[in-house]
């Protein structure tokens, strides 16, 4: 691991906008100090977000915007009418990769600084006026990704693919660094959440070196926003460390995706599926791991302060197709029978999208997206063609504005068997789309279908949500009517997500694609 500070340690500084920013910035110290020493006084608010947050609303303060995971904001002078106009304003060479490429994440921007992180674990801190460098934290720690930072509290937080972390966002100088995964059979490939002084990270059953090679469990993890220290975990595998009965042969769960919180403090988990995939000669079908295999592929709310269990939904049972429910629940509240409820939304890679009750988790509606063939039951001993493949149909984050979800797709075969997958994937033959849905009802209301998957998230500025493609095609439709209001080319394969900073869209351009020669970016376009 190694530090390097390309500008001497700075004062937070306003952006060009102003006073808001400046007044942001003294709440924000003040707000350092006032949660520097722990946990929240009993009788405090539930489910708050960091006071930086708040302060920084008008940029993109948090992977998701906010505590909802909404991905939408309205403070932004980016509409329907001025969108065409976005030009570039700076770009920032990302020089490290991984398998993914080199970012699958969203960057956040907080007090006139852009922060990301790039699928080597390093850490950036950009000028978003200019987009230079203001100090870089490397790890060349690779991780599959998505990973990404969090701001709150006066840190910024992230993680290696072994190791939590928190580092001073003015210099990047480490604060304290946690090591989470159990055994070399773990590791870590998310942006953490934040809320009432609280950190949460997830493990996972795979790292760059070992991929649902078993033993491997999911564990949900509640860290202490100061110290690293532990509040609570949650292990997302029903059994623990027995992993369905057979621990050297299965594995599965664990979060790829910061959760939502809502403002009783519950915290909704999006979780992964369950391994081996498919089945294996020896254990067909899965057979390995009988049953249901819980938590996998469920909706789970937790009690924010303890970790207790208070209800779950699983999408698929004894998943044979890696159809993690995953996407970052989305919490909104809407008229339910003439009632206003409140609901969470979620999906995941067998291509549905989902609507409970947040109370009780009570289903409402189900609604699929993208292309489904041979997605439902046990596999057969012959392979077959299975769409959503298992790197589709859901497999970036939602948005949501106006109470109209939109929802990236990819269409993407796998040909596999009840023994296990046979060939790799042919990414050119791969279609995707975005999806708007009444989210009270669970009804289409447009779609729109890409010539290349869409890995490239949902993110809405106004009446615009924007996506992308692997292509490396960027664009921006009217939330209303689907019409394509924008596009532009990056000079690589998006798999990244965008974000809304006041005029500008940052978006990282980090896959391959079908570049000859990629050139991976951090590129902000702005408004002239």
């Amino acid at each position: 691991m190694s530090f390097t500070n390309k500008m001497s340690p700075r004062a937070l500084r306003p952006r060009a906008s102003g006073a808001l920013v400046v007044a942001g910035a003294v709440i924000a110290a003040a707000a350092v100090v006032a949660w520097a020493g722990g946990s929240s006084a009993a009788g405090d608010p539930l489910g708050q977000p960091p006071p930086e947050w708040a302060a920084n609303a008008g940029s993109w303060p948090a992977h998701n915007h906010d505590l909802a995971n909404t991905r939408d904001t309205t403070q932004s002078p980016i509409n329907a009418q001025n969108v065409a106009s976005l030009k570039v304003k700076w770009r920032f060479a990302i020089k490290s990769t991984s398998t993914f490429g080199a970012i699958a994440t969203s960057p956040i921007v907080i007090n006139g600084t852009v922060y990301f992180q790039d699928l080597s674990s390093n850490v950036y801190a950009l000028d978003r006026t200019t987009g230079k460098l203001e100090w870089e934290h490397k790890f060349n720690n690779p991780d599959e990704g998505p990973n990404g930072v969090s701001y709150g509290y006066g840190r910024l937080y992230g993680a290696t693919s072994t190791d939590a972390f928190a580092l001073d966002p003015a210099t990047g100088k480490q604060i304290w660094a946690r090591k989470l995964p159990r055994n070399k059979n773990e590791g870590i490939d998310m942006t953490p959440q934040l809320y009432d002084n609280t950190v949460i990270f997830s493990t996972v059953p795979g790292n760059p070196s070992s991929f649902y090679a078993g033993n491997g469990d999911g564990i949900v993890w509640a860290l202490d926003a100061a110290s690293g220290k532990t509040k609570w975990k949650f292990n997302t595998i029903s059994d623990g460390a027995k992993l369905f009965g057979n621990p050297k042969v299965n594995s599965g769960g664990g979060l790829w995706y910061p959760p939502s919180v809502d403002s009783q403090g519950r915290v909704f988990i999006s979780i992964a599926n369950p391994g081996p995939l498919y089945g294996t000669p020896k254990f067909p079908g899965g057979s390995s791991r009988p049953g249901r295999n819980l938590y996998t592929n469920s909706i789970v709310a937790l009690n924010g302060q303890t970790g207790k269990l208070l209800w779950y939904r699983q999408a698929v049972p004894h998943d044979v197709r890696d159809y993690d429910l995953m996407i970052p629940a989305i919490l909104t509240t809407l008229p339910i029978q003439g009632v206003q409820t409140e609901v969470v939304l979620v999906a995941g890679k067998m291509g549905k999208t989902y609507a409970y009750r947040a109370d009780d988790g009570k289903h409402l509606w189900t609604r699929s997206v993208g292309t489904h063939l041979h997605d439902t039951g046990p596999l057969p001993r012959k392979p077959e063609r299975i769409l959503p493949g298992d790197l589709g149909g859901v497999e970036t984050p939602m948005a949501l504005a106006d109470s109209r979800l939109f929802v990236p797709w990819l269409d993407l075969a796998a040909t596999a068997s009840a023994t296990g997958q046979k060939g790799g994937f042919n990414f050119r033959a791969g279609r995707g789309g975005l999806t708007a849905i009444d989210a009270a009802t669970g009804k289409v209301d447009w779609e729109q279908k890409l010539p290349s998957m869409n890995f490239g998230a949902a993110t809405v500025a106004n009446d615009v949500v924007f996506t992308s493609d692997y292509a490396g095609t960027i664009y921006g439709f009217d939330t209303q009517t689907g019409k394509k209001l924008w596009t532009t080319e990056a000079p690589a394969g998006v798999n990244a997500f965008p974000a809304i900073d006041g005029d500008t869209l940052l978006v990282g351009a980090g896959a391959p694609g079908f570049f000859k020669n990629p050139q991976f970016q951090l590129i902000a376009y702005s408004l002239p």
